[in-house]
């Protein structure tokens, strides 16, 4: 038993009474019985624990200070309950890859999971076979069902659990794993009366009306897959490099943002938070690193130093660091610096052929455009995933703009977009890599074409 256990064992033992700042907290067992006597327990626990813990510390100046922060963190988990409501029906595929098992690590660090339900009609023949995932997790399995055809009571007897759960109980966090956006109101309901909500869902237009009304959000689908109907194994493992690339960069200046904004060098630990608060779907993890740290490090922008006990601070590097990169990595930034965005081909695919679709009937302001195409809900992407799409097709030469003041765009329908894209995107990085004095072999740059080009073809046009 360490020093810390033996003080409060001691304590607990010996005193009647706890003296906290000053005031004397009664014994329990003089207490009358009320209603809120688990929570009023609770908190009187606490408070002699850390009591114990602070005299500890101040007694023993040599205490480890990694030994100390273990503590609080377990004054935390502690304190903060959490209850996981999971719609079945919706994320079959997302069970079926291991999502629940990844949630439940991502909230560990959070507290204690103290309620698990899974939703869905479990005689159905999609579901049976996740009934053993959902079991080993600890999962409920809360089985709806309705004699009518299409009404989906799984999302009424969700929302009533939440909200009992909600009402009548100490959990702090509410985590709602669905792919509708039919919660939102829900989830607002629930930030009103002082919950963290975290919701769960596939990345989308409709997720973004969610994903503004949760405390945090996770992504069921990752880099690792994209949505593609080529069927070609080699488009599939380049439109998934572009993913993870392209989402690496958005996040790499998201952190320059948060660094610029500070006055001087800030703790790691209190960084993530910061970066949560301008997207809290960010998540490191989903960007191929282990940990935050390593996300951190491998910006070539950053200066990270030791500041002892575990800890470290972050800044601005004076000069550029340098990193390991590969070569998309170093393309994709080359192409940022000019304004360029990478996309997965298959979702520019799509968003190209809505937007012929769209504007051959009448013409339309880039706004109106882009909430047409975001009201089609193509997987994988956002309105702002759409806008800066809409953008590439300008740069190429594939809109039209007409109406004077107005700005109507009408969106060329051509069998060469691919090439007149890539001729665009060529022209900005040799530009760029010019800039810079960067060499990259041809073959590296071919690589990152659109287009599906005869032999010797592709050479040529780089």
């Amino acid at each position: 038993m360490d020093n810390l256990s033996m003080e409060f064992y001691r304590v607990k033992q010996k005193q009647k009474n706890v003296r906290y700042r000053g005031r004397v907290l009664q014994s329990r067992s003089s207490s009358k019985p009320s209603s809120k006597r688990p929570k009023t327990d609770r908190i009187l626990y606490l408070l002699d624990y850390f009591y114990c813990l602070l005299t500890t510390v101040y007694q023993s100046p040599t205490t480890n200070l990694s030994s100390f922060v273990s503590r609080l963190f377990t004054i935390y988990t502690f304190m903060n309950h959490i209850a996981i409501f999971i719609d079945a029906e919706n994320l079959t595929n997302w069970i079926k890859k291991d999502g629940v098992q990844s949630l439940m690590d991502e909230l560990l660090p959070l507290g204690q999971i103290v309620v698990r339900k899974a939703y869905g009609k479990w005689s159905s023949r999609e579901l049976i076979s996740l009934q053993s995932v959902l079991n080993e997790n600890g999962f409920e399995l809360v089985h709806t069902f309705h004699p009518v055809s299409g009404k989906n009571s799984t999302d009424i007897k969700m929302t009533v659990d939440t909200m009992e759960v909600a009402l009548d109980s100490q959990v702090q966090w509410i985590v709602l794993a669905t792919g509708d956006s039919d919660f939102s109101p829900l989830f607002r309901k629930l930030r009103e009366q002082g919950k963290e909500v975290i919701g769960v869902g596939p990345k989308s237009p409709l997720s973004e009306c969610v994903k503004n009304s949760c405390s945090r959000y996770i992504y069921t689908d990752d880099t690792t897959a994209v949505d593609d109907d080529s069927g070609d194994d080699s488009s599939d493992e380049k439109d998934r490099s572009n993913l993870m690339v392209s989402e690496k960069i958005d996040s790499m200046e998201m952190l320059r943002n948060v660094l610029q904004k500070e006055d001087g060098p800030i703790l790691l630990a209190a960084l993530k938070p910061k970066m949560l608060g301008l997207d809290n779907a960010f998540n490191e993890k989903r960007l191929g690193f282990k940990t935050f740290k390593d996300f951190v490090k491998s910006a070539d922008f950053v200066q990270m130093a030791d500041a002892g006990g575990g800890s470290y601070t972050v800044s601005l590097a004076e000069q550029k660091v340098t990193v390991e990169e590969d070569s998309q990595m170093i393309l994709a930034k080359a192409l940022k610096r000019k304004g360029w965005d990478m996309f997965p081909r298959n979702m520019l695919k799509k968003i190209y052929a809505e937007a012929c679709d769209i504007t051959s009937f009448v013409p339309m302001s880039k706004q109106d455009l882009v909430q047409e195409i975001v009201s089609k809900n193509i997987a994988g992407t956002t309105s702002s995933i759409i806008n800066r799409a809409l953008g590439t097709f300008f740069k190429a030469k594939l809109v039209t703009v007409s109406g004077g003041d107005d700005k109507l765009w009408t969106i060329n329908e051509t069998n060469q977009y691919w090439k007149e894209i890539d001729k665009a995107m060529l022209d900005r990085l040799r530009v760029s890599l010019k800039e810079t004095g960067q060499k990259i072999a041809k073959k590296d740059i071919v690589s990152i074409l659109y287009g599906k080009y005869a032999e010797g073809e592709a050479e040529k046009l780089v």
